[in-house]
């Protein structure tokens, strides 16, 4: 999730040909196949979360995407490995009072069925999921991190491969937003059984809201060709071959309930 980072119910990406995304296009959803309103629940996630969104990430992201950042030949470990690792690279952003994890619940079943990470307006550019991170937010020091601990959970992760593509994108997103305080969306998942029925559209519009209440805050995504038309619908406007960016709601254009279908 955005070319930052992989994303799997509406895609992101700067660098189309590794960023996740889900396998079919995304299309605007059908209301008869949309979960009702009362059967989810939109929260905000807690850090005993990560495990389940770290599984989570590599349930819904493609392997085109892992085999590029963690190639076969350098892995060592299951995927339950795997995800622990990642799950602990990503618990100290729990910590960022800029950095919203919020989760889509189906209430008949409290399952966790989507996740989105929200980078919020004052968040430096400079995303949470890469390497330099930990020294960037000082993640050593306030976890207690050795160095051992931290060449663990790195372990067959291509390092020049991760960091060369999320903080590539970090260029773009400095390039295109400057100083301009605004949202920033990696990842955004829905489980496969989930994806379609409108779980993404409650996810989005959480920040859209209170995007639009503070006055148009300015809202930034990269997105692969196959969600393209749905974040059209949102109010995004194309910059390039994946940059969109959102200033507020579209005139003349749908409201956030109507791009939710």
């Amino acid at each position: 999730m955005a070319g930052p980072i992989p994303n799997a119910s509406a895609t992101h990406a700067q660098q189309p040909s590794t960023t996740p995304r889900i396998s079919k296009p995304t299309l605007p959803v059908e209301e008869k196949n949309r979960v009702k309103d009362g059967e989810i629940r939109i929260e905000m996630c807690a850090i005993d979360d990560m495990p389940a969104i770290a599984e989570m990430l590599y349930t819904c992201f493609p392997d085109s995407f892992w085999d590029k950042m963690e190639p076969p030949a350098l892995r060592d470990g299951d995927i339950s490995t795997r995800a622990r690792r990642l799950a602990t690279r990503l618990s100290p952003s729990f910590h960022l009072p800029e950095m919203k994890w919020i989760k889509a619940v189906y209430a008949p079943t409290g399952t966790m069925v989507g996740v989105a990470g929200w980078m919020i307006p004052g968040m430096p550019i400079h995303n949470v999921w890469r390497r330099t991170a930990t020294d960037f937010f000082g993640f050593e020091e306030k976890m207690k991190w050795t160095d051992a601990d931290i060449a663990e959970m790195w372990r067959g992760v291509d390092l020049a491969e991760w960091e060369g593509h999320i903080g590539g994108n970090d260029a773009i997103r400095a390039d295109v937003m400057g100083d301009e305080p605004h949202w920033f969306l990696a990842p955004l998942m829905t489980l496969p059984e989930y994806q379609g029925r409108g779980i993404a559209s409650r996810l989005m519009n959480w920040a859209i809201e209170q995007a639009d209440a503070a006055g148009g805050q300015a809202m930034y995504l990269e997105s692969a060709p196959t969600a393209r038309k749905v974040y059209l619908r949102f109010g995004f406007e194309p910059l390039g071959e994946a940059n969109m960016v959102r200033r507020g709601p579209r005139k003349g254009g749908l409201g956030k309930r109507e791009a939710a279908r």
